[in-house]
């Protein structure tokens, strides 16, 4: 006993002794996050201290003579976005960092020194990507303020951004305009979000440079950049589900070749399969999915060019809950005025089986850039992309032959070319200038839903921005041109064609109050013609499980917005708050109809598309304060009231207002586990009382009455749901394993969200927990940099 007391306390003298001679080292080595490539000359400062470090010739620093404790740490390089991190040091501590690349000039000649945002996109990237690692697109992007989820079933989830998705939310995969069925509620993005390593969401003002129909907002989706520096490396994330036994495994493989480094390549792919979700009180039947995805890139570069060609295959297979196909009028009433669906729904249990009804698709993107330097002053982009995607929709069998064939074919391709001008040779300018267009060809086999089409799309536009102390003036127009033709039905009915055209246009400006706050003021006009599914629309839209009716009288909406923003990073505060307003004329949406409509594949709900002057206005706001060093609380607010402007009244299918909080304890570095942390959250959203006081969907009263009401249910009521994060940085080997195990829905609560198509008939998904692992690796490396 003696012996072991005598041991520890010359343990802890030893310890105290070289703390209180500050002997402790702080090394690590800096690459850039996309290409790889190792940065010299990066700036490693020690914020509390004063203490500064550069890298050598090979990425690497070291900071001797430091004191046991923490310390602030802010890493920078010229092209690269600073790092702020936060290390706990009561050892020599070692560490590879790499840096994000500089947002919006990824392959620029120079980098600008005047870098004030007029319009600041939401970003999703690094540790908080990798905890999101497995779900869709939709889920990935839900928790940014002002974004929502458009919802069918627990398998298809859409974008909404201030209440307004499909074919007014433009989502750009690796720089191409997503062209699928994406007019459909129930059709989510066909793209892996595993591809991505920076998502970013841009609201409001500043989406001319990607579309004039871009009312609600656009989602960048970018992969990393191809490996500058020879050798090759890569990744495997895997992703388990508990609730639906879901397993997602994704990997990436990237390398530049040794004997001509102007030649990159990068190989990435993803497979996903789960089984019925659970409610917390039953299965909900065919409610699976299977998905596997692919890429390929190769790339070439020289000093004053270069070029890339890309192709991805998405595919995936999706059940639809068998609880919202029901057989005749009276089963559907009861269904829908019912808490839980039917037995012989809910008594399945869990299965992997997919059975009709369910979706197959299948999308296809192929995409060649070319950049071409014109000197000092900008670079000329060219891109060509084809896109085909194919929709097949199986419908739950009921007087059906047995043949194994879809009820609804949809296939549409897409040629696009795009010439643009990245102009930045001014000091205090910068902007775009370019020429866009593309062709569509719809067609569909089995029954008519939309017909045949054709499509025509051109346009140009030109962007500017001028930096001038502490000031940023943005501004941007463009021109759209769309013709639709040769719309037919497979029996040679013709429907009629339409030719749009009209102007876009932005300006903005954004001011630096002082180092730490920022205000932004932008207004924009934008157009958006209606879709073939808005204009002529007729029949069962299997998977949202209605039937839609189109108005060929439809006009193109103009939509008038105006969004405020001010951001202050302090040294404990961040708070990023914008109001915005929105006039939409001619505003479409799908407004419910009466009766129900029985057909030989079941009874389901009636809508029509209508069409109304709106008016959208609200605010989010996000908070987060630092308590300490190790305790972050944030908070995020989204809060939207939409009016129907003719009847002045509320507009129907609205997303009601949402609460977020999340609190986050971050532990002190060791020598196997680094960034280890622990984070509760929990989110709030409110009853959506405002709705249409009354409407054409006749209820009866359990006495007998009849009203009328705008819906077939009223909206569900408020919820509040429980989560919690675990993760941790396994480093081994000098490579960092990344492990997190979150917790969705912790208490299990019953609730059902007024955004979810099926909520008519069933609940929302109950508790699941997920685990995710990132393993990165790294084969036959440049020689030189053997030393990482």
């Amino acid at each position: 006993m003696l012996i072991r007391i005598t041991t520890l306390l010359v343990s802890v003298f030893i310890s105290l002794s070289l703390q209180s001679q500050c002997t402790l080292q702080y090394a690590g080595k800096i690459t850039d996050g996309d290409t790889k490539e190792i940065l010299k000359g990066a700036v490693v400062t020690l914020k509390d201290v004063g203490v500064k470090a550069l890298t050598d010739s090979n990425g690497n620093f070291m900071i001797k003579g430091l004191c046991a404790g923490h310390y602030d740490v802010i890493i920078s390089h010229v092209g690269c976005q600073p790092l702020l991190t936060h290390i706990h040091i009561n050892d020599d501590y070692e560490k590879w960092y790499e840096l994000p690349h500089a947002v919006n000039q990824l392959e620029a000649v120079k980098v600008m020194s005047h870098n004030i945002n007029v319009v600041n996109p939401t970003e999703i990237k690094g540790a908080q990507l990798d905890a999101l690692k497995g779900l869709s697109l939709g889920e990935t992007i839900k928790n940014i303020p002002g974004v929502s989820l458009l919802q069918t079933g627990t398998n298809i989830y859409k974008p909404a951004i201030h209440g307004l998705h499909s074919s007014r939310v433009l989502i750009i995969n690796n720089g191409i305009r997503q062209e699928g069925q994406q007019w459909g509620n129930e059709h989510a993005p066909e793209i892996d979000a595993n591809l991505a390593s920076r998502i970013s969401v841009i609201k409001g003002a500043g989406t001319i440079r990607y579309g004039g129909d871009a009312i609600g907002g656009v989602v960048l989706v970018e992969p990393k950049l191809l490996r500058l520096v020879p050798g090759i490396g890569g990744e495997v994330n895997v992703a388990a589900f508990s609730n639906n036994r879901q397993l997602s495994i994704a990997g990436i493989l990237d390398g530049n070749l040794t004997k001509n480094n102007a030649i990159s390549w990068r190989l990435q792919g993803t497979i996903k399969k789960g089984g019925n979700s659970k409610t917390p009180q039953y299965w909900l039947d065919n409610s699976g999915l299977e998905e596997y995805n692919f890429s390929a890139a190769v790339g070439y570069k020289k000093t004053n060019w270069s070029s890339e060609l890309f192709y991805s295959q998405f595919n995936t297979k999706l059940g639809i809950f068998s609880g919202a196909h029901i057989g005749n009028l009276t089963d559907l009433m009861t269904a829908i005025n019912s808490t839980t669906p039917p037995d012989y729904i809910t008594n399945v249990g869990f299965t992997y089986r997919i059975d009709r009804p369910y979706q197959k698709v299948q999308h296809h993107l192929l995409k060649s850039k070319t950049l071409l330097s014109t000197g000092a002053i900008g670079r000329i982009n060219v891109t060509a992309s084809f896109q085909y995607n194919n929709r097949l929709e199986y419908d739950k069998k009921r007087f059906q032959s047995s043949e194994d064939v879809p009820q609804l074919d949809l296939s549409i391709a897409t040629a696009g070319l795009d010439i643009i001008w990245d102009y930045f040779g001014h000091k205090k300018m910068k902007g775009t200038v370019g020429l866009v267009g593309s062709f569509q060809d719809n067609q569909y086999s089995r029954r008519l839903f939309i017909p045949n089409y054709q499509s025509v799309n051109g346009g140009g536009f030109i962007t500017n921005k001028w930096t001038i102390s502490k000031w940023a003036i943005e501004y941007g127009m463009r021109y759209d041109y769309r013709k639709i033709f040769n719309t037919t039905d497979n029996a040679g009915n013709r429907f009629s064609s339409g030719i749009y055209s009209s102007l876009s246009g932005s300006l903005g400006a954004a001011y630096v109050i002082n180092s730490t706050t920022k205000l932004s003021l932008n207004a924009s006009t934008a157009w958006r013609s209606p879709n073939v599914n808005e204009l002529y629309s007729d029949g069962l839209h299997h998977g949202a499980a209605r039937i839609e009716k189109g108005n060929a009288n439809l006009q193109p909406e103009r939509a008038n917005t105006f969004l405020s923003e001010l951001n202050i990073n302090a040294e404990k505060w961040t708070i990023e708050t914008g109001a915005y307003f929105k006039y939409i004329k001619n505003f479409i949406f799908l407004q419910p109809s009466y009766p129900p409509q029985l057909t030989i594949r079941g009874a389901f709900p009636a809508f029509i598309f209508s069409q109304t002057n709106a008016a959208l206005y609200g605010f989010d706001v996000s908070l987060g304060y630092n308590v300490s060093h190790h305790l972050q609380v944030n908070t995020k607010t989204s809060i939207l009231r939409a009016m129907n402007k003719r009847t002045d009244e509320w507009l129907i299918q609205m997303p009601a207002d949402r609460y977020q909080g999340e609190v986050t304890y971050t532990f002190n570095n060791r020598t196997l586990f680094k960034e280890t942390y622990m984070r509760l959250t929990a989110q709030a959203v409110n009853q959506q009382k405002r709705i249409p006081k009354t409407g054409p969907i006749e209820i009866s009263r359990p006495d007998g009455s009849i009203y009328y009401a705008a819906d077939y249910a009223p909206p569900p009521q408020a919820y509040f749901l429980l989560g919690a994060e675990v993760g941790t940085t396994l480093s081994l080997h000098r490579k960092d394993y990344s492990i997190i195990i979150s917790a969705s829905n912790l208490l299990n609560h019953v609730y059902r969200d007024y955004m979810n198509a099926f909520r008519y008939y069933a609940d929302e998904m109950g508790r699941y927990i997920a685990i995710r692992i990132k393993v990165p690796f790294a084969v036959n490396n440049n020689p030189k940099n053997k030393n990482k």
